[in-house]
């Protein structure tokens, strides 16, 4: 059992940390918050990228109801994709790609230290995804079945944010996080440094 031990660490704007990283929330929002440590982490990641590159931010700390009406999305989402599926089934596959949204063991959202991100080139996304995977497919963040050039382009990415200190989560080649449970059972830690923040 890994526990939590948070050192009450701030959330901040990383765009006050980082001006050059670009920020296109998911949710609509214009401002990215991070615990402070992830910020300054995503920003070295960002200075180990290759000259012209940065990342895109789509995610970073989610509040409770945000993470709701995520899962809450996705069990829309496989519910329509698989018909002949039992519920039981469904909730099981959401469960793979959205952590809960209550509780001690949270999404790494919830606690400021997990982020969802891409490369950014010459104002657009760099290309990391085919159209012709599954959402599934296209999600693992070692997908052989990808072209070269879009493999190449994830290990871009990958060597990038590991250098700077940060874990993956293998079901989804944008999520990163540091100080997290998922980071701290990575890294073989006692416990992990953030938990929930709630707003």
């Amino acid at each position: 059992m890994i526990y939590i031990k948070d050192n009450q660490e701030p959330l901040v704007n990383i765009k006050k940390i980082c001006p050059s990283i670009v920020v296109m929330l998911h949710t609509g929002e214009k401002t990215a918050y991070l615990r402070r440590s992830v910020a300054k982490k995503i920003c070295q990641a960002k200075s180990n990228l290759p000259k012209g590159y940065t990342f895109v931010i789509n995610d970073a700390w989610r509040s409770p109801k945000t993470q709701q009406k995520i899962y809450n999305r996705f069990l829309k989402y496989f519910t329509k994709k698989y018909p002949s599926w039992p519920k039981s089934k469904v909730v099981k596959e959401v469960k793979k790609y959205v952590a809960p949204f209550e509780g001690k063991r949270v999404s790494g959202h919830l606690t400021g230290g997990a982020i969802d991100l891409r490369l950014y080139k010459n104002g657009r996304r760099v290309p990391m995804w085919s159209s012709k995977l599954s959402y599934q497919e296209n999600a693992q963040s070692i997908q052989p079945k990808l072209p070269k050039h879009l493999q190449e382009n994830r290990k871009i990415m990958y060597d990038a944010l590991s250098k700077a200190g940060l874990v993956n989560y293998w079901r989804e080649f944008w999520h990163w996080s540091y100080g997290d449970l998922f980071w701290a059972r990575i890294k073989k830690k006692k416990f992990a440094i953030y938990g929930l923040i709630e707003q």
